[in-house]
């Protein structure tokens, strides 16, 4: 029988379709086998890790529960023991205040938690924001015959006045031109060792009122080697307590607490703690508790 050449070509054509159809089938199963191992693989990994992480979140949850009974617990001891904790805490120290805006004045409260404490308080100073106004750093230059050009010049004059025996008659021509505010200023002024900086501005141009006065200050203030606090309320949403913590001054981001307050205390009567006090972002601790 003769065979059709045509007949012949399509059934060598046939079979290699069909081994190649093979082939094919052969590969898929086997890379189907392959994939369907690593899928098992990675879903097994991804088991482990899922069941490591909520292990973690348990213990995370166990420990915040922890901390918060424990925060409780402080909390409701200072609160039945506060006068007893502060009491004689600041004995022969003698402290100033310098209140940087007066939108914000609870420096009265620290008054009586310096005396309370059985400390003294040195001074109660407002820096006020006409302390930029060049008119009248110009009239006081030309009133005490000292050149005053900008607010870090009037600032270094108020510290040094602080040094002298005739600050009281000095700070009220500062007064006289409304640049600052003397609420108190006690005999033994001179001697103070330390300063607790109130601040706490919440106002947009933040950061440019800083630079001008409670930078000028702090950097007064340090090379006067006076040891210093900055406090700041829970409640207030200030830069200021960060932006002092920059300069590398103790901060209280909690002063309106007894805990805030009992940590003032323990730093001023210290005077070598350097760190970031309270329950807001970037603190060191809750209390400058002894190491």
């Amino acid at each position: 029988m003769n065979i059709n050449m045509k007949y012949y070509i399509v059934t060598i054509g046939s079979i290699f379709l069909a081994l190649g159809i093979g082939i094919i089938v052969g590969f898929n199963l086997n890379y189907d086998q392959e994939l369907s191992k690593q899928q098992s693989e990675v879903l097994s990994e991804f088991e482990d890790r899922f069941d490591s992480l909520n292990q973690e979140k348990a213990d995370l949850n166990t420990q915040m529960d922890n901390l918060s009974q424990n925060y409780d617990k402080l909390v409701s001891y200072i609160s039945k023991n506060y006068n007893l904790l502060i009491e004689d805490a600041l004995t022969n120290k003698n402290t100033g205040i310098i209140l940087t805006n007066e939108k914000n004045d609870y420096s009265e409260e620290l008054e009586t938690l310096i005396k309370d404490s059985q400390g003294n308080l040195a001074f109660n100073i407002v820096l006020k924001d006409t302390i930029e106004d060049e008119k009248k750093l110009k009239e006081l230059s030309d009133n005490i015959e000292t050149e005053i050009k900008t607010s870090q010049d009037c600032i270094n004059y108020i510290i040094d006045c602080l040094k002298g025996v005739n600050a009281e008659e000095n700070l009220r021509k500062l007064q006289e031109l409304d640049l600052i505010e003397v609420k108190s200023l006690n005999n033994n002024y001179a001697s103070y060792d330390s300063v607790v900086i109130v601040g706490e501005n919440e106002d947009e141009n933040m950061q440019n009122s800083f630079e001008v006065k409670e930078k000028n200050l702090i950097s007064k203030l340090k090379a006067e080697k006076k040891y210093l606090v900055a406090v700041q309320r829970e409640t207030s949403n200030s830069k200021f307590i960060k932006l002092c913590a920059d300069l590398n001054i103790s901060t209280i981001d909690n002063i309106d607490s007894e805990i805030g307050k009992i940590s003032l205390t323990m730093l001023i009567k210290d005077e070598s703690i350097v760190g970031n006090y309270g329950k807001g972002e970037n603190v060191t601790d809750l209390m400058p508790f002894s190491k």
